[in-house]
């Protein structure tokens, strides 16, 4: 039976909830020092209460940062895609950390998400609560989200895998927190449709739930299902200083947080919505020219494809034929695997978006999107973000 690293921490705060997970993630990547693990598994709780973008959304456009700033709710961004969150004592951190050299097929995403999806399920089914895995990152009780799932490699081999198992979740400070399309709306609506899209541990129960019975319940899940036994090991005073500088350095910097944010000049968006995941494009013109594009949003996959048609679009002619030949002539290159659209069908509705932002810069608007992870949201026009 393989040993666990077993780990419980309560009230982080959000750069080091996540500077913890990065530097537990590098143990089974190739980190000079060894460890007689093979896997970390980190059940945790953030302090009262951190927003948290995907590592591929813009900070500016999902979360309402003067109501963070005066409200004392912290901001960082994950190395997980996927879409903002708001996490706290009453929504559960799962992380879990280990090698795909011993077990290589958890090198396939799919893979892994139903792999580490399985104890979560089956900690659900021993609180009295039926859920299943939606593809390609949730976990749902009759329609309705109870987790979000994301997975990161780094270049070494490692894997990390992230959920938010909401235990409780405070509706009305979610709708202040992350920017979701509720102006046209009242409060009680608002929560209305928000509570038709997702559901927690205590309102499947009828009653208020421990986030601590919750940990428990997911420990030992994990050990029954995947045939483990869990070591308690908790971070090592050298570990914690080696973690507060890393948070400084990356997940409280600039550089980090505005991550995928758009220039000045790119004046145009266009929201898509694609199998891959919600996009968000920024452009910026020249004239009758393509300057510059920025592909943002909560997809967890494809990044490179991404960035690599970011580059070819540059001073590319803002005419259909060409942009769409080159966004054929990327794919082509960097093929999208994915089952729920095509290639060619994907090249339509990337070139459609593009020209969409483009129409906006024309007229000095952007159509801005306003969800999260919780709630997909819909257009809407907006002046210009500041």
């Amino acid at each position: 039976m393989a040993l666990w690293r077993y780990i419980e921490e309560d009230s982080v705060s959000a750069w080091d909830g996540l500077a913890t997970d990065e530097f537990l993630l590098a143990d089974y990547g190739g980190r000079a020092r060894t460890v007689p693990f093979e896997g970390t598994l980190r059940l945790y709780t953030y302090r009262p209460h951190c927003a948290l973008v995907g590592r591929f959304q813009n900070l500016t456009a999902e979360l309402n940062l003067d109501y963070c700033q005066h409200h004392d709710v912290q901001v960082s961004r994950r190395p997980t895609g996927g879409g903002a969150i708001l996490m706290g004592p009453q929504q559960l951190g799962v992380c879990v950390t280990t090698g795909t050299h011993r077990q290589p097929w958890l090198a396939n995403p799919v893979q892994a998400y139903h792999h580490f999806a399985a104890p979560l399920m089956d900690a659900l089914q021993s609180l009295g609560i039926r859920a299943a895995f939606r593809p390609k990152n949730d976990l749902e009780v009759n329609g309705k989200k109870i987790a979000g799932l994301g997975v990161y490699y780094d270049p070494h081999g490692a894997i990390l895998f992230h959920a938010s198992l909401l235990v409780d979740l405070d509706i009305g400070l979610m709708l202040k927190v992350l920017n979701i399309p509720g102006e046209k709306y009242s409060d009680r609506v608002m929560i209305r449709s928000v509570r038709q899209r997702l559901t927690t541990i205590s309102r499947e129960l009828g009653r208020p739930v421990e986030t601590g019975q919750v940990r428990r319940a997911v420990a030992q899940a994990f050990q029954r299902v995947l045939s483990i036994r869990l070591q308690p090991h908790p971070v090592q005073p050298e570990e914690r200083a080696a973690i507060q500088t890393l948070a400084a350095d990356k997940y409280q910097s600039q550089d980090w947080l505005y991550l995928h944010s758009p220039n000045q000049d790119m004046t145009g968006t266009a929201l898509k919505k694609t199998p891959l995941g919600l996009l968000r494009i920024y452009i910026a013109l020249a004239g009758p020219t393509i300057k510059n594009v920025l592909m943002a949003g909560d997809y967890f996959d494809y990044a490179e494809t991404f960035r690599h048609l970011e580059g070819r679009l540059k001073w590319c002619p803002l005419e259909k034929t060409a942009v769409l030949s080159r966004i054929r002539e990327t794919l082509a290159t960097y093929p999208v695997s994915s089952a729920s659209i095509k290639p060619e069908a994907l090249a339509q509705v990337l070139t459609g978006a593009v020209l969409q932002a483009a129409r906006s810069a024309r007229v000095e608007h952007r159509f801005t999107y306003r969800g999260s992870c919780y709630y997909p949201g819909q257009n809407k026009k907006r002046t210009a973000l500041p």
